[in-house]
């Protein structure tokens, strides 16, 4: 490729290419899933989850994150490195955030309210609505989840790059 050569930098500098790939490659895509899984949760109560839009920017710092490894990773100049770092560093900060806000919303994530603000008279459609209900609460459930998840294996990959990325970049400070 040509991005590569346009990089004009030593030997000792250059992190493999494949571990800031992967590590960004897995940022996007768990970004790119936050983004696109918080447009369909539902707000369960205000100041919840879904009602602070947390997806969305925790999404984006994601996305930009993973964006700055990969380029970090094709191109390893020392400003573009330690820039990545501390995206990365930045990430992770947001990723615990993140974690806590999962945690938080999975904490309380009941919907059996909306049965119970209904008047309804026959106990069949009461039942039904209290299905429907337990059904989308193991949804968002599961949903919370599985960002945890995510989310946790996010702050691993962050603090992997920013390990391998300060190692790096303290190669080369020594050879200075």
């Amino acid at each position: 490729m040509f991005l590569p050569s346009l990089c004009c930098v030593q030997k000792s500098v250059q992190l493999q290419i494949f571990a800031p790939a992967v590590i960004g490659a897995v940022q996007i895509m768990m970004g790119v899933i936050n983004i696109g899984v918080g447009l369909g949760r539902t707000s369960t109560r205000p100041g919840d989850f879904a009602s602070l839009g947390a997806a969305y920017w925790l999404g984006s710092v994601f996305t930009a994150t993973g964006i700055f490894s990969l380029l970090a990773g094709w191109c390893p100049s020392c400003c573009l490195m330690g820039f990545a770092v501390s995206m990365n560093i930045i990430c992770a900060i947001f990723a615990v955030a993140g974690v806590v806000l999962y945690a938080l919303d999975l904490g309380d994530a009941s919907l059996l309210w909306m049965c119970e603000r209904r008047m309804v008279q026959a106990d069949l459609h009461q039942d039904n609505c209290r299905e429907v209900a337990l059904f989308a609460q193991h949804l968002l459930t599961s949903v919370d989840v599985l960002f945890t998840v995510l989310a946790v294996l996010l702050l691993l990959f962050c603090i992997c790059f920013a390990v391998l990325g300060i190692g790096s970049l303290m190669g080369q400070m020594k050879e200075k």
